[in-house]
């Protein structure tokens, strides 16, 4: 039977930490906790589920922290968390499914961002939670097998995405989500933790220069945090040169969009849509043309994207909304 680390990184999260762990501490074999500074009480409930907390010096580097943790690690396969995550019982199960397969070496989960802010940007879900209005979903690489080599990389949104690239590795996605709580330590927490990694993006820039990530996330920084959507739209278009990701694509186009630069927003959809079949490219597309009034290439904008949703009634009603405009024209 295959055996599981949990390797964490953790500064202050005893708000969290408990949670998290109760969440998988009948899943893996072994519990690896690296503290980069902690002055609250994380070590000390850290070490009611491992006695394998070791203390590292902090240097601006989460990559550093990582392959810190996985140093310490002694089982077949990795599972990496942070103490603001937790995985539900479905997840757990499956996990151990692909791990006992063993098909695959090293796999992306869906990461569930449970927030209050930006409900009405696309690609929010609504949900029914006690204390969240819904999430947003974004793939990480979280589990793989512990192999010579495979290491993250970057100072900040750390990925062992290059390290795989380099060892022949392909990459597998796996339905186990990991439920993402950070706004549980308050909206404070989320803008210093913003204005931190900001700094540390700028940093990942200066010394890897051709990492797409890094200005798709000042983008965002740019866009969300400073309301900046001209100083965000320069940092989109040179992610997107670097790499041709659906995901930057698409804050791309937003930024076109919020800056009413129509024309060009609609050109590189349809170019992305030679590409990505994917709902939230028709659903922009359809609210262009229906600012613009262009309504029959609205409606059938979002009848492309009712075809691949989730979430029908929302885009029938939309598409209802805009036959209304239409009539009265």
């Amino acid at each position: 039977m295959p055996t599981l680390s949990l390797c964490m990184i953790t500064k202050n999260e005893e708000l969290l930490i408990e949670n998290c762990l109760n969440s998988v501490k009948d899943l893996v074999d072994e519990i690896i906790i690296v503290d980069t500074g902690s002055t609250d009480n994380t070590k000390t409930i850290a070490r009611k589920f491992t006695n394998k907390v070791f203390d590292i010096k902090w240097n601006d580097d989460f990559a550093e922290a990582r392959n810190q943790s996985l140093k310490h690690a002694t089982r077949e396969w990795i599972l990496i968390l942070d103490a603001d995550e937790e995985l539900d019982e479905l997840g757990k199960k499956r996990i151990k499914q692909a791990i006992n397969n063993q098909t695959t070496e090293v796999y992306s989960l869906p990461q569930l961002h449970y927030t209050n802010q930006f409900i009405n940007q696309t690609g929010f879900q609504h949900i029914n939670h006690p204390k969240f209005k819904g999430y947003f979903v974004s793939e990480v690489i979280r589990l793989f097998r512990k192999q010579e080599g495979l290491r993250f990389d970057y100072c900040v949104h750390e990925t062992i995405l290059e390290s795989a690239k380099r060892l022949g590795k392909k990459i597998a996605s796996l339905d186990a989500p990991i439920h993402h709580f950070q706004e549980t330590k308050g909206m404070g927490n989320i803008h210093q933790k913003q204005e931190n990694y900001f700094r540390l993006s700028m940093k990942n820039i200066s010394l890897y220069p051709n990492y797409a990530k890094s200005y798709h996330d000042i983008a965002i920084y740019y866009s969300n945090y400073k309301q900046d959507q001209n100083k965000a739209l320069e940092y989109c278009r040179k992610a997107v040169s670097l790499e041709y990701k659906l995901e930057y694509i698409l804050n791309l186009v937003y930024r076109l969009r919020d800056l009413e630069k129509y024309h060009e927003a609609i050109n590189i959809i349809q170019e992305a849509l030679k590409k990505f079949n994917d709902e939230r490219l028709f659903s922009v597309l359809g609210y262009i043309y229906y600012t613009t009034k262009e309504y029959d290439h609205a409606i059938n904008s979002y009848s492309s994207a009712l075809k691949l949703s989730n979430n029908k009634e929302k885009i029938k009603n939309i598409i209802e909304k805009i036959k209304m405009e239409r009539a009265k024209v």
